[in-house]
């Protein structure tokens, strides 16, 4: 699937902010297009992903709420190919789904959404979303390079959201080629993944904080383990955690026992 090519980021000479409402259910659709319009927001509906692909193709939304089971395109799908193009990989993506499951969520954040709405919601989970989505834009424009993210097990999926924003500002604020993107994507979440099953299946909250930091072209990312994961998921194996560090390619992998941490540092440059 191809993604939207590049267009101007908002309507000239609108001053609201615009939502674009992908749902294939008329009456859902205009339901949640009336709730978005009550925090100020102008909105246009799609009824299908390929209609939503062309739409973004021509206007730009700050927000996108997408629905996953359409006609045509599976909203995973969708979602994937607009956080795989850079011209769109910053627009945060609200799944509303009644697709429960949590291997559905998982797999949600997985190809990159901002958020996770069960159906039925409330207009509060709405509005929180589109608080969150704000926010989100807010620190991709003031170009924040450093932060911390905590892989705290205790069911909400606020660490899963914490690295997908990361992700968009790595793509949005790095001269990243796309292999090295999709690497580091994929690294990032299944570290997250990983520390969260292992604190679910051992009944630890906070496992591990993940502290990150660039300058210029180069990236630090510091794990530092807060449960004893680390031992229990041998990082220095191919089998355990190590492992899955090691398919990130990083330029540089520090494992500190005594100080329980392992610091990667990966170049950013385009040559990469």
């Amino acid at each position: 699937m191809r993604p939207p090519a590049p267009a101007p980021v908002t309507r000239e000479g609108d001053l609201m902010p615009h939502a674009l409402i992908v749902e294939d259910e008329p009456e859902a659709n205009q339901l949640l297009a009336m709730l978005v319009q009550l925090r100020g927001y102008q909105t246009d509906s799609a009824f299908t992903g390929g209609e939503a692909l062309e739409m973004i193709g021509r206007v730009r939304p700050d927000i996108i709420f997408l629905d996953l089971m359409l006609p045509d395109i599976n909203g995973f799908d969708v979602c994937r190919a607009l956080k795989e193009s850079r011209p769109t990989c910053a627009i945060p993506v609200v799944i509303v789904t009644a697709r429960l499951a949590t291997e559905n969520r998982v797999q949600g954040f997985r190809v990159g959404a901002a958020d996770y709405i069960p159906k039925p919601y409330t207009p509060d989970q709405i509005f929180g979303a589109m608080a969150r989505a704000d926010d989100w834009r807010r620190r991709l424009v003031q170009g924040e390079d450093r932060g911390v993210i905590s892989l705290d097990a205790r069911g909400d999926v606020a660490p899963l959201r914490e690295i997908s924003r990361l992700r968009a500002q790595l793509r949005t604020r790095t001269r990243l080629p796309e292999e090295t993107a999709r690497r580091l994507d994929q690294v990032l979440l299944d570290l997250t993944i990983r520390a969260l099953e292992w604190g679910s299946r051992n009944g630890v909250g906070l496992v591990a904080t993940l502290h990150y930091h660039w300058e210029g072209e180069v990236l630090e990312l510091t794990l530092r383990d807060e449960s004893g994961w680390f031992e229990a998921d041998r990082p220095r194996s191919p089998e355990g955690l190590g492992g899955l560090i090691a398919r990130g390619r990083f330029d540089e992998v520090a494992y500190s026992e005594g100080e329980h941490q392992i610091v990667f540092t990966s170049q950013l440059h385009p040559g990469q």
